[in-house]
């Protein structure tokens, strides 16, 4: 007897939708980019319970006829592609055909559409036929999708709290709203307003409205191309930046995708500037030839595979380092009211219009509620332990000054300030030193020097046979920066000499983590590294906190620091230096009317 048999539409649909369709957000996705594809330029979005209640999403776009209001709910039916060259000519979110079979197989659907003629609705029960007839309907889309995997009571035990699955929804509709400006998007849960756009087409104002007024007057606008990448968006300033990657949003093509590659050549960028910890927000769309970027290599479409990687890799790396070098990256001490003050026009004019453009929906008003946020800093503080005056060095090479701040005093033996035209500057002494040796013995470690020379100790390395299998394959690479591994032991190794780029750097720590590298890697970055033991390094050999300087030496530190290439920032990413321009401490002091 055979054991190979057909499977029906409704299984196939179900086992499409454990592809397609993992929680209420992945509903909502799909039905938001029908809409887009359908030149939508006005998408409302009514959430209840988390989606797990009712998801509707309601669209002015092109509408369907009736017959294809019908073809849509059967599998592999789509008007995106019609031959495996479209495959590979993609422009639109959607193309594969199974997003709304895949729904309705878990849900009760309601389709409701209109070319702006008499309009159609099909409805749909658990991927069973329900109805079909005419409706009353403006041009364009109305879907709504009730009962979410009621049908599958497994999918139903692995949705999380309805707080996390509205999460989810939110941070998607930003994303959208994010990678289409130009489309005005309204967010409804439990009949409030929660987040909305005015579609006018300015990234910036999107931008405003997802994080701030304040964050986004703080963003620099990078624009980069060449001949098979064009890259537009924003990026923060250093004293802008968030806990978690999450905030780096890449689109190509306007489609969000979560692209490791360029995050991390986002990110790597920033190094210099920000701290171990803390990440930029950063929006950029990569506009690409859809032949030179494969978007079908994931069920969801969140992950995408460029045939020029690197060298999209290297534009974005180069572009955002030189955008940041562009700008004064001093960080700017501003309070509540000279925010206010310098707000740019367009920002301190998003509004959205509520009251004059109502729901796409017919119901019942929507109640509008607005969240205030409030941002809390916290105030560290030393205790002070005075220390000796000592002599300040000059390692800094006699490079231009950048801007001439002239050192007026020192407070706790912590904090410098100094003045000029512009404004007066607070110093952070221990990190400006840091910036100062930092350059110093970057640019001294510039060349690697492989001239080797002995250890009066021989370093000793042990390490789980597992991981001396893979180095005694891989130690080739250490050899290439002068790190000769010589067997010792069952599965040890021994280092007799080491180069001399080496010196002053803690051996033992900087070989181990090379090593490290070399097994998880499979390659090594010697700079990455060698920048961080020359951080530490820094930190080290820098002034500590709680030590009196006279005020040629407080003037020293000041010029060196304005000779750095980077004086913004210590080598971990904390601000050196601090600006209060003449009108902020007037401000302050309530002198300007």
């Amino acid at each position: 007897m055979p054991k190979i048999r057909q499977l029906d539409d409704i299984l196939s649909n179900k086992i499409a939708a454990g592809e397609v369709v993992e929680r209420p957000s992945s509903v909502v996705k799909e039905l938001v980019e029908n809409s887009i594809d359908a030149s939508a330029s006005r998408i409302d979005i009514f959430i209840e319970d988390g989606g797990l209640q009712l998801i509707k999403v309601v669209d002015n776009g092109e509408g369907m006829e009736s017959a294809d209001a019908k073809m849509c709910f059967s599998r592999h039916a789509t008007s995106k592609i019609k031959d495996d060259h479209d495959l590979f000519n993609i422009m639109t979110l959607g193309f594969r055909g199974e997003a709304i079979p895949s729904i309705a197989s878990v849900s009760h659907f309601d389709l409701r559409t209109s070319t702006g003629q008499e309009g159609t609705f099909v409805t749909y029960e658990f991927g069973k036929y329900k109805n079909e007839g005419t409706c009353d309907l403006p041009r364009g889309t109305q879907m709504t999708v009730t009962k979410l995997f009621q049908n599958v009571p497994a999918r139903l035990k692995y949705l999380k709290s309805v707080n996390s699955e509205f999460a989810a929804i939110h941070q998607y509709v930003e994303r959208i709203a994010l990678a289409y400006p130009q489309i005005a998007i309204r967010l409804y849960h439990n009949d409030k307003a929660i987040f909305q756009t005015n579609g006018k087409g300015q990234l910036l104002e999107v931008i405003a409205s997802m994080y701030g007024i304040a964050t986004a007057k703080n963003m620099l606008p990078i624009h980069l191309a060449n001949d098979e990448f064009s890259i537009d968006g924003y990026i923060s300033k250093i004293d802008t930046s968030r806990a978690s990657k999450t905030n780096i949003i890449t689109l190509v093509n306007h489609r969000y995708v979560k692209n490791a590659m360029s995050i991390d050549a986002i990110n790597n960028a920033y190094r210099a500037y920000l701290a171990d910890n803390r990440y930029p927000i950063a929006v950029i769309n990569i506009e690409v030839d859809p032949y030179l970027v494969d978007v079908n290599v994931h069920p969801s479409k969140l992950e995408v595979r460029f045939s020029k990687e690197y060298e999209l890799r290297d534009l974005i790396f180069e572009g955002v380092s030189e955008t940041l070098k562009q700008v004064n990256l001093t960080y700017q001490v501003k309070n509540k009211e000279t925010e206010r003050e310098t707000f740019k026009p367009q920002l301190d004019q998003v509004t959205f219009d509520l009251e004059e453009t109502p729901p796409l929906v017919y119901q019942e008003p929507v109640q509008e509620v607005i969240k205030e946020v409030k941002e809390t800093s916290t105030l560290y503080q030393k205790q002070p332990i005075i220390e000796e005056s000592q002599p300040i060095e000059k390692p800094i090479q006699q490079k231009p000054i950048k801007e001439k701040i002239y050192a007026k005093t020192q407070i706790h033996g912590t904090y410098l300030i100094g003045e000029n035209e512009k404004g007066m500057y607070l110093v952070d002494q221990h990190a400006a030193q840091e910036r100062i040796n930092y350059e110093y013995y970057k640019e001294k470690f510039s060349h690697l020097d492989l001239t080797m020379q002995p250890l009066l100790v021989p370093l000793q390395l042990e390490y789980p046979m597992s991981e001396f299998l893979v180095l005694e394959e891989r130690k080739n690479v250490l050899e290439k920066v002068g790190i000769h591994l010589e067997v010792f032991g069952e599965h040890g190794y021994i280092v007799r000499n080491l180069p001399l780029w080496m010196k002053k750097i803690d051996e033992n720590i900087f070989v181990d983590e090379m090593i490290q590298e070399v097994l998880h890697k499979n390659y090594l970055d010697v700079v990455s590294l060698q920048e961080h033991a020359i951080a530490t390094l820094s930190c080290k050999a820098s002034l500590k906190a709680n030590t009196y300087l006279s005020p040629s030496d407080m003037q020293t530190i000041l010029d060196n620091l304005m000779r750095c290439d980077n004086p913004y920032v210590c080598p971990h990413g904390r601000p050196t230096v601090l600006f209060y321009s003449d009108y902020e401490l007037e401000k302050l002091f309530k002198r300007v009317v």
